[in-house]
C-alpha cells in the first residue's frame, strides 16, 4: 500500500513539474516582444534565483518557527498563488502588444498562448 502511495505521488509530482514547466517556457517565450526575449528570460531566470535564495529563510521563519500554523500558511500561500496564475497568464496575453505575435512565436507556445486567449 504504502509503495503504491509513492508511486502515485512520484507520478503526481511529475505531472506538476512537466506543466509547470512547460507553462513556464510558453509564457516566458510567448509573451515576450521579439526584441525583448532576453530582458524577458533574465528576469524569469531572475525569479527563479530569488526563490531559491529566499526560501530556506522563510522556510526557516515561518514554517518551522509557527509550526503546524506555519505549514498551513505556506499551503494557502502556494494555493493564491496557482489560483492568480491563469488570471496573470489571461491578463498578460491581453495586454501584450500584438507586434510579432504571429512571426516569433513557435507553433508550440503560439498554441499555448491561443489556448489561454480561449480561456478568456
Amino acid at each position: 500500500m504504502a509503495g503504491g502511495l509513492v508511486l502515485a505521488a512520484i507520478f503526481v509530482h511529475s505531472l506538476g513539474e512537466v506543466w509547470e514547466s512547460s507553462a513556464g517556457f510558453a509564457l516566458g517565450f510567448g509573451l515576450a516582444p521579439d526584441h525583448a526575449q532576453g530582458q524577458y528570460q533574465g528576469l524569469l531566470g531572475l525569479g527563479f534565483s530569488a526563490g531559491q535564495a529566499l526560501a530556506p529563510a522563510i522556510l526557516i521563519t515561518v514554517v518551522l518557527g509557527l509550526g503546524t500554523a506555519g505549514w498551513l500558511l505556506l499551503a494557502v500561500f502556494f494555493a493564491a498563488l496557482g489560483a492568480a496564475g491563469p488570471s496573470l497568464a489571461r491578463w498578460g496575453v491581453r495586454s501584450r502588444p500584438r507586434s510579432g505575435f504571429d512571426d516569433g512565436a513557435q507553433d508550440g507556445t503560439r498554441g499555448a498562448i491561443a489556448e489561454v486567449e480561449r480561456d478568456t
